[in-house]
């Protein structure tokens, strides 16, 4: 394959999308999550060889998860083993408790060979084949379409339609769980792999996709369907693995939806009934979990893992030095010599992460805000008082052996610290894509039934909502404006309050409506 190929299928990343029909005035259940006949199921085992906090953290997420209800395993039938890196993909099928997959269960159909089948192998046809479909996956994100206007599209979707339904359904499933193993060695969560959760950013996209194609098609049941299933599977993965990483992917999901909702709205198309119920449905599914979870549970295993690591392994302990261990082997010794109280060490690994914790559960704001620089500054101050040279590190713990061993899980904890500001803000702007389009919907319903908008934002209480939610950002009302040529405009300002349009920290939220 030529390098504008590789860089296109790159773009597309895990292009495999899916679409399907149906026309009612609100929102149904999808059909239930089934596995093929030829899956077979079996008691889900974590082998001997995985110890440690890796093992405590998957008997933790794994625990009274069955397997025929595991939306993981619902999605590894969708992708296939090889979604698991090989060195790892024996252990994860034996911790997801499947022994064979239905080698005739549908599989998603990825973009490469679906444009290759069709250019039948003139290379001239699928760089043109690849460019369009390019356009039209581009297009189809900004506002509803029809399968006239991008066929090629829409024939890919099409033949991914089953694939797509059963990802609706396995959104309604009660449990996530992914084994998380690590393909290095020696073995480190902080070099997890998330295969599966990889994937889920475009499948998203491409249920978003399919949303805003059934809307033009005039079926907004199967539209509101697929893009409550992208929350709900955003959701199931946040819930499911409370690790930073897994906290990113379901925001980046849940954004998708967010995005064609965001379409919608400006579009025109949806009757007060439709907006109602959408926003009767939207309002009755769970936020994502805030970032307190990921701290308390996913990170304070990667933690105690690196501490398990240094414990264990003299090259993690030298790395912990930045020390070339086979230049350091008479240091490294010494250190070893000295008798290190590693489970005092995790004790203050543990202790240090509480406070973390602490600071990310603050509902006031301006206490958190306060708090979090605090933890900032006995962050840079433990870096000021780091020594250049820790070699006589040996000799500390000769002389205070509870103290220096604290020190080393104190110094793992902080090296490792939570990133507090980004956690809150990312949880802020989880809230407001939510509030943001329930205000939106509010409007457009308002709008529908008075035609006009509404003069100011608490004109829709009791009317169309209960209460008017805030700006998670600020604590205050989103921003609204009468726009001069007619219609409204709903701001959120984003995190520093500002307006930030043009700006590379932009995260400005706009809805124009007409």
């Amino acid at each position: 394959m030529n390098l504008p190929y590789r860089l296109l299928f790159s773009f597309l990343g895990f292009v495999f999308t899916l679409v399907s029909l149906g026309s009612l005035s609100e929102p149904t259940e999808a059909g239930e999550a089934k596995l093929a006949a030829g899956t077979k199921l079996v008691a889900p085992q974590i082998p001997a060889p995985i110890t440690g906090a890796a093992r405590e953290l998957n008997a933790r997420l794994s625990k009274d998860v069955d397997p025929a209800n595991n939306a993981v395993v619902h999605l590894v039938q969708l992708f296939g083993t090889d979604v698991f890196p090989e060195p790892v993909r024996a252990t994860s099928l034996k911790m997801l408790g499947i022994q064979t997959l239905d080698s005739m269960a549908p599989r998603i159909i990825y973009s490469e060979p679906f444009l290759r089948a069709k250019a039948e192998g003139d290379p001239q046809q699928l760089a043109k084949l690849a460019m369009t479909f390019q356009s039209e996956f581009n297009q189809a994100g900004s506002k509803p379409w029809k399968k006239a206007e991008l066929p090629l599209l829409a024939e890919f979707l099409s033949q991914n339609e089953k694939q797509l339904d059963q990802l609706v359904a396995i959104a309604n499933l009660p449990s996530y769980y992914a084994p998380i193993l690590s393909t290095a060695e020696p073995p480190s969560l902080m070099s997890a792999s998330f295969a599966v959760e990889y994937r889920l950013p475009y499948l998203a996209k491409c249920l978003a996709t399919r949303a805003l194609c059934k809307l033009a098609e005039e079926d907004f049941t199967g539209a509101a369907t697929d893009l409550l299933a992208i929350h709900k599977l955003a959701y199931l993965l946040a819930s499911g693995s409370p690790l930073d990483v897994s906290g990113a992917k379901a925001h980046w999901v849940d954004s998708h939806a967010f995005s064609a909702e965001q379409a919608i709205l400006q579009s025109g198309q949806l009757s007060a009934d439709q907006a109602q119920s959408y926003l009767a449905s939207l309002s009755k599914l769970p936020r994502l979990p805030a970032a307190t979870r990921a701290a308390d549970i996913g990170e304070r295993y990667i933690i105690q893992q690196e501490v398990e690591l240094m414990r264990d392994d003299d090259a993690a302990l030298g790395f912990f030095f930045d020390w070339d261990p086979a230049e350091r082997k008479a240091e490294i010794a010494k250190l070893r010599d000295a008798k290190i109280n590693w489970d005092l060490a995790i004790q203050r690994a543990n202790e240090v992460q509480d406070k973390t914790v602490a600071v990310l559960a603050i509902k006031d704001r301006e206490m958190q805000m306060e708090a979090i620089v605090q933890l900032d500054e006995a962050s840079d101050k433990w870096l000021d008082e780091l020594e250049d040279d820790e070699i006589t590190m040996a000799e500390a713990i000769l002389k205070d052996r509870v103290g220096a061993s604290r020190w080393f899980g104190e110094s793992t904890a902080l090296a490792l610290r939570t990133n507090a500001w980004q956690r809150v803000h990312t949880d802020h702007r989880g809230h407001v894509r939510r509030d943001f389009t329930i205000v939106g919907l509010a409007l457009v319903a308002y709008h529908q039934k008075h035609g006009t908008y509404p003069a100011k934002l608490e004109d829709l209480t009791p009317e169309i909502l209960p209460s008017l939610p805030n700006d998670t950002h600020s604590g205050k009302s989103f921003a609204y404006e009468q726009l001069p040529a007619g219609g409204v405009r709903l701001i959120s300002w984003g995190a520093n309050l500002i307006p930030n349009q043009g700006d590379f920290r932009d995260d400005d939220v706009y809805l124009d409506l007409k």
